[in-house]
């Protein structure tokens, strides 16, 4: 027997709701709810629903980058960014969120799926801390 985990019932969601649409997608999607709730998997909802955007997101070649800096950037490095991520991971679409963190200093963090590229001041400070506590 299969383990019921949030990605296997995520791909069974989105198995039975490919190609469907109006009142045969709300009956469905209606169901698969019905389902977790008698299976008491509703608290797992947010992981399911990661796991049906993860697998959307295969299928349509799109990832999700999420940028980091203390100030804002223009929209000439957005795109920029945009374009170097979709050359690298070879996507068709970028989804980006842009956020500012004022304890950042400096830098930048760019989260895209498992990676991160952290070049934020912060993390090289503490970068050096660990380096010289650790040659003591």
């Amino acid at each position: 027997m299969a383990k019921i985990s949030p990605k296997n019932i995520a791909k069974a969601v989105y198995d039975a709701t490919e190609g469907k649409s109006g009142q045969d997608l709300a009956f469905t999607l209606k169901r698969s709810v019905v389902m977790l709730h008698k299976k008491r998997m509703l608290g797992k909802a947010d992981e399911i629903l990661n796991a049906l955007q993860d697998i959307f997101d295969k299928k349509t070649g799109t990832v999700r980058m999420k940028v980091t800096t203390a100030k804002g950037i223009g929209y000439g490095e957005k795109n920029r960014l945009e374009h170097e991520v979709k050359e690298r991971f070879k996507a068709q679409h970028v989804k980006s969120e842009f956020f500012e963190d004022q304890e950042l200093l400096g830098g930048m963090r760019i989260e895209v799926g498992d990676e991160v590229l952290d070049t934020t001041y912060k993390n090289k400070l503490h970068q050096l801390e660990r380096f010289l506590i650790q040659g003591k």
